[in-house]
C-alpha cells in the first residue's frame, strides 16, 4: 500500500507540474508582455519661441533588453519634431535619437532643450566682416586685462586685445560673432575688466562700461563702435575662496596621462531667470584666467567688481578646470587630444565659509569588460560592458557616455563622435552596428549634478545648478 500511495502521490505531482506548465504556457500564448506606443518630441525653446527639430530623417529606435543584447523596434519622426515607436515593452529600454541614445521607461518621452537667445542668429563671415573701435576713457591698459563685446540675445561673445598703457581703445578686429541685428532687439555690451592683484593673483574686474546704441550688421561689412567707456565704481565684492587644489584633483583624475588644459573661474550676470542654467553668452563681473594655476586650497580674499547691468538679472558662478589627454591613432604619425574636466556654473556664490569647490566628482572604479578602463584594450568586443560606481564628490543627477572613434588621416589622428549615452545608472552595454572590427575608440565617462533636474520628465534641460566632471578611458580595439 505504501508503494501505491507513493507512486499515485509521484503521479498526482506530475500531473499538477503538468497543469502548472500547461497554464504558463496558456499565459504566454493569451497574456503576452504589455506594450505601449511611445511618443516624444523634440523642441529647441529659444528666446523668441519655439522651434521644432526636423526628425522625418532621423533615425529613431527603442533598444529593448533581450538576454545579453538589444531587441531593436523601428520609430518615425515628423518635421514638426513629433516622434513615435510603436510596441514597445513596458520597463526600460534605449531611445535613439540620431546619434544620442537616452535609457527611460517612459512611455512620453520629452527631448526638448532651452537656449536664451534667437533662434534666426547668422554666423558673421570673419574674413570680410569687422568691428573698428573708437573708446576713450580705457583704464590704463595692463597686460592681463580683458576687453569684451557680448550680445547675449543673439549668443555672440568676443575678447579683443589693447596695448599696455593704452587709455583709449582704437583698432578694427575680425569679427567672430554672429551678425547684429537691432530690429530683433540685439544689445550689445562693451566692458573692460580691469586688473587687480588679490592673494597673488591677477583677477580681472568689470571697471569700464559702454552700452552702444543698438546697430544691424552686414555679412562683409565693417561695424563702427565709438564713444566714452563710463566709469563703474567698484564696490561690489566676492570672496575669491577656491579650493584650487580640489578642482585640479578632479580634472587631473580624468585619466592618468591627462594634463592640465586651462582652468578659470568668474562670475557673471544673466539677462532673465537662471531656472534653465547659463544657455547663451553673457556679461563677466569677474574672471581669473587661470595663469598662474590656482592650485592650491585657501581664501584669497575679496574682489572689487562694478556691475553696470539690470537689478534683476541675477549672479551666477563659473569655473572650469579643463585637461586634455592625447591619443594617436593606429598608423597615425601625430596625436589628437580629448578634453575632459571639471566644470560649475550656480548661483550660489563663494564666501568665507563656502569654497569654490567640484559640485560633483569623477565616478569611481570605472571598467570595460571587468577590465582597466584606462588601459589600452584589445578584443572588447562590438558590445563592451561599461561599469562604473557613484562619484565621491556630490551626487550624480544622470552620467553622459560619448564614443570616439580614432582615425588615421594622412598621419593625423582624427577623433569623431560616434554616439552619446544619457543614462541614470552606473552601467552601459553599448548596442551592436556601432562599433566596428578593426577600428579603434574611446569613450569618455562624464557625471552631472543637475540638482532640481527632474530626468524621466525632461532629461535634456539644465538647471541653476549644473556640474559635471568627466573621465576618458584609454584606446579600446572590438
Amino acid at each position: 500500500m505504501r508503494k501505491l500511495l507513493y507512486a499515485f502521490g509521484i503521479m498526482l505531482t506530475l500531473l499538477v507540474s503538468f497543469a502548472a506548465a500547461a497554464d504558463e504556457v496558456a499565459a504566454q500564448i493569451f497574456n503576452p508582455p504589455a506594450t505601449r506606443t511611445v511618443t516624444g518630441t523634440e523642441i529647441v525653446n529659444y528666446k523668441n519661441g519655439p522651434v521644432p527639430v526636423d526628425l522625418s530623417a532621423t533615425t529613431i529606435n527603442a533598444y529593448v533588453p533581450s538576454g545579453s543584447g538589444y531587441t531593436v523596434l523601428a520609430g518615425t519622426g515628423t518635421s514638426s519634431g513629433t516622434f513615435t515607436v510603436p510596441n514597445v515593452p513596458t520597463g526600460f529600454y534605449w531611445l535613439q535619437l540620431g546619434a544620442s541614445y537616452l535609457w527611460t521607461n517612459s512611455s512620453s518621452v520629452n527631448a526638448d532643450s532651452n537656449f536664451g537667445y534667437r533662434s534666426d542668429i547668422v554666423p558673421a563671415d570673419p574674413n570680410g566682416t569687422f568691428f573698428s573701435f573708437d573708446l576713450t576713457n580705457l583704464n590704463s591698459w595692463q597686460s592681463t586685462d580683458y576687453f569684451e563685446i557680448v550680445s547675449p540675445n543673439n549668443n555672440s561673445f568676443e575678447f579683443f586685445p589693447a596695448n599696455p598703457g593704452d587709455t583709449t581703445f582704437t583698432g578694427t578686429f575680425n569679427y567672430f560673432g554672429n551678425l547684429s541685428s537691432a530690429a530683433e532687439g540685439d544689445q550689445y555690451y562693451g566692458a573692460q575688466l580691469a586688473t587687480q592683484t588679490v592673494g597673488g593673483f591677477p583677477m580681472t574686474a568689470l571697471a569700464r562700461y559702454i552700452a552702444p546704441p543698438k546697430f544691424t550688421q552686414a555679412q562683409d561689412s565693417t561695424t563702427p563702435i565709438n564713444g566714452n567707456l563710463k566709469t563703474i565704481a567698484q564696490t561690489n565684492t566676492l570672496e575669491a575662496n577656491i579650493n584650487g587644489a580640489d578642482l585640479l584633483a578632479q580634472a587631473l583624475a580624468a585619466n592618468p596621462k591627462a594634463t592640465l588644459y586651462a582652468s578659470d573661474f568668474g562670475v557673471d550676470v544673466f539677462p532673465g531667470s537662471f531656472a534653465h542654467g547659463q544657455t547663451t553668452s553673457t556679461p563677466d563681473l569677474v574672471i581669473y584666467g587661470g595663469f598662474p594655476t590656482i592650485s592650491s586650497n585657501g581664501d584669497l580674499g575679496p574682489v572689487f567688481y562694478g556691475n553696470p547691468y539690470p537689478a534683476t538679472w541675477p549672479l551666477f558662478l563659473i569655473y572650469a578646470y579643463e585637461a586634455e589627454t592625447n591619443y594617436t591613432a593606429p598608423g597615425a604619425t601625430t596625436s589628437a587630444p580629448i578634453l575632459t574636466g571639471t566644470f560649475g556654473s550656480t548661483t550660489n556664490l563663494p564666501s568665507a565659509s563656502n569654497p569654490i569647490q567640484p559640485l560633483v566628482g569623477v565616478v569611481q572604479k570605472p571598467s570595460v569588460n571587468g577590465k582597466n578602463f584606462f588601459g589600452n584594450l584589445k578584443g572588447v568586443g562590438v558590445s563592451p560592458q561599461l561599469r562604473w560606481s557613484t562619484p565621491a564628490v556630490g551626487t550624480a543627477t544622470y552620467y553622459l557616455i560619448w564614443v570616439y572613434q580614432l582615425s588615421n588621416v594622412g598621419g593625423a589622428t582624427q577623433v569623431s563622435a560616434v554616439a552619446s549615452f544619457y543614462t541614470q545608472q552606473p552601467s552601459l552595454q553599448i548596442p551592436s552596428g556601432l562599433l566596428s572590427t578593426g577600428q579603434t575608440y574611446v569613450f569618455s565617462l562624464t557625471a552631472y549634478s543637475i540638482p532640481n533636474l527632474n530626468f524621466s520628465k525632461t532629461p535634456f534641460y539644465m538647471g541653476s545648478t549644473t556640474a559635471a566632471a568627466g573621465v576618458v578611458s584609454g584606446m579600446m580595439q572590438p
